[in-house]
């Protein structure tokens, strides 16, 4: 077994699953109120006010977690280089094109990826966008008293827009997108445990981060 995520990047992906998911629940609560699945929500969160409640608990912890992160690639030796892992490179996309012709049938073997692939890379930067975009215009719903003196109406209608949309594509980017790879493709299949105990089998990397499994090797033998 090889330990693929340390400690503080298991706990900053916990924490991001907890607050995304919790702000899921109570805000498709909000926006369905008037369904029977809607009301349901809010009732199994302890009412209308619990749910805001937990709404916005849920809203701080995660932007606790985003500056969390923002500590962890600024100032840490470990946090620098896996930021630098997940900056897209010239490789990202010939591989992007190498897998498109290896799924038609155009190749017989896929493209090997290192550390990160592209597609672990749309999905960081992907959520990186959406966190930043549902942080600053849920600041502006919260404090609207505040924002409605110095900012114009059409502002927070754009907020709010904006919110809902994000929250929907966020559902939408987790569910066929980061749970399909991460654990229900194969090889995978039914869950990767790696998120919560850090380790992956010396195989699994073999076969699906081949380059980052030689740079393991090396070292290993330099020891």
């Amino acid at each position: 077994m090889v330990l693929r995520f340390s400690l503080s990047w298991r706990v900053q992906h916990f924490l991001l699953m907890i607050s995304v998911t919790l702000l899921i629940i109570t805000g498709f609560a909000l926006r369905y109120h008037d369904t029977w699945f809607g009301r349901f929500l809010i009732f199994i969160e302890g009412g209308f006010e619990a749910r805001g409640t937990l709404h916005r608990i849920s809203a701080v912890l995660l932007f606790v977690t985003a500056v969390y992160h923002l500590i962890y690639i600024l100032f840490t030796k470990e946090g620098r280089r896996e930021f630098k892992e997940l900056i897209f490179r010239k490789k990202d996309f010939s591989d992007l094109m190498a897998s498109v012709r290896y799924d038609v049938g155009k190749d017989e073997k896929p493209p090997v990826y290192g550390r990160y692939s592209y597609k672990e890379k749309i999905q960081y930067w992907a959520f990186f966008v959406f966190v930043v975009l549902m942080i600053l215009s849920g600041i502006v719903l919260w404090f609207h008293n505040y924002f409605f003196g110095i900012l114009p109406k059409w502002f927070f209608d754009l907020s709010q827009a904006l919110h809902s949309s994000t929250a929907t594509l966020v559902i939408t980017f987790l569910v066929f997108w980061h749970l399909y790879l991460v654990h229900l493709s194969p090889g995978n299949f039914p869950i990767n445990t790696s998120f919560w105990h850090g380790y992956v089998s010396e195989e699994w990397l073999k076969e699906n981060h081949y380059l980052e499994y030689l740079e393991v090797k090396n070292r290993e033998e330099e020891r």
